[in-house]
């Protein structure tokens, strides 16, 4: 369910007025995120390649008694499920490709270090309501 404009607009208010009261709070929210800004972002190649390491699993698994080089089969399949769920958690690294490029409208308080945190937020905060 998305948010209304009248609801974003009073939540980029919030978010304005938190970071002018405390320009700190920015730099803390985003080092505090153990994925990173775009990170947990579950995506369709993301996806597909669970299928694909699930389908090598179970397969190697099933035809595991007729060649021994299926186990390898089942192990490589852990091993590609293990990996997109990681690079899934951590985040695709392509987050900045799909940002739409817009200026960050943010207040100008605070350092230049500061504003930077800033826009980071804001600038995910934009890109998520933008993706739905």
């Amino acid at each position: 369910m998305s948010l209304s404009e009248q609801e974003q607009r009073a939540l980029r208010e919030i978010e304005k007025s938190l970071l002018a009261e405390d320009p700190n709070f920015g730099a803390s929210v985003s080092s505090a995120s153990s994925f990173g800004g775009s990170g947990g972002a579950v995506t369709l190649r993301g996806v597909a390649l669970v299928v694909v390491g699930l389908v090598m699993l179970v397969g190697g698994v099933a035809l595991a008694q007729t060649s021994l080089w299926f186990v390898l089969l089942s192990i490589a399949g852990f091993l590609v499920m293990f990996g997109a769920g990681v690079w899934m958690l951590r985040g695709s690294g392509d987050g900045s490709a799909r940002s739409s490029g817009k200026k960050s409208k943010s207040g100008g308080a605070g350092s230049a270090k500061d504003s930077g945190a800033a826009s980071k937020l804001e600038e995910n905060f934009r890109r998520r309501f933008e993706e739905r």
